[in-house]
């Protein structure tokens, strides 16, 4: 298990680089904005997400009657939802109120954006499902067929946990920049707006398929680009403990 969850959680590292997470870097550059919390934000909600995602997929669809992919849907959904209310400043406010009653802090804390940042990591969370490795890939299986256990529960929380350490220095990164220019913090709300428009664009793309075709391209001009990335966990190691746990259940 030690060596599977370390490896999950560098696999976790380098998904970032993934041509599939690609599109979507801008919506978690996005966390930049919006209060000194947000970061931490995003990555709570997304290890939260992720990991109850992967875990629970086979008991949501079967609960809720849908298919991984409507689900997907609702993450894009939200996604762009949330880059209305960064483009709207009057929905940006009402937002402010409600989620600051739902998470019951004042409506002066709920600035520092820890609220939004969790609700654009859970959709992230399962946006992210389909971009994993091998490793993540073969306990997403175990979980369709009802079969999750501690050990699986664990390498899908070291994944997300690796996968959130780039996501949080993207996003820190992105802060430090903003603060180090004073004409971007005078333009704050221009900035706000902006990034809002490139959320509502990525979501619309994935949507309609874009990302996959972007995830294409990228494979098709930039060779061995993604078998660098996943060759981390292609060694017989990790396929001797993939095949252990399978047969385990």
């Amino acid at each position: 298990m030690f060596l599977l969850s370390l490896f999950a959680f560098l696999s976790g590292i380098i998904t970032i680089l993934s041509p599939c997470i690609l599109p979507v870097l801008p919506i978690v550059l996005s966390g930049s904005i919006g209060g000194k919390s947000k970061p931490y934000g995003v990555i709570t909600g997304f290890v939260l997400s992720f990991t109850f995602f992967t875990l629970g997929l086979s008991l949501l669809v079967k609960t809720l009657n849908v298919s991984p992919g409507d689900l997907r849907l609702v993450a894009v959904a939200i996604i762009i939802l949330f880059g209305v209310v960064l483009v709207v400043p009057k929905l940006l406010l009402i937002f402010e109120i409600i989620s600051s009653r739902i998470l019951k802090q004042s409506h002066g804390k709920q600035k520092k954006g820890f609220g939004g940042g969790v609700i654009i990591g859970a959709s992230l969370g399962l946006i992210w499902t389909p971009c994993v490795g091998p490793i993540m890939a073969s306990v997403i299986s175990l979980a369709i067929s009802q079969q999750v256990s501690g050990e699986a529960a664990i390498i899908a929380l070291f994944y997300s946990i690796g996968t959130a350490l780039p996501m949080l220095a993207i996003m820190t990164g992105g802060r430090a920049l903003i603060d180090k220019f004073p004409k971007i913090v005078k333009n704050l709300g221009k900035v706000q707006k902006a990034f809002g428009v490139i959320m509502i664009l990525v979501g619309l793309g994935i949507a309609f398929g874009y990302d996959r075709k972007f995830q294409s391209f990228i494979l098709n001009n930039i060779p061995g680009y993604g078998d660098a990335i996943i060759s981390i966990e292609d060694n017989e190691i990790i396929k001797n403990e993939l095949n252990r746990i399978n047969n385990e259940f």
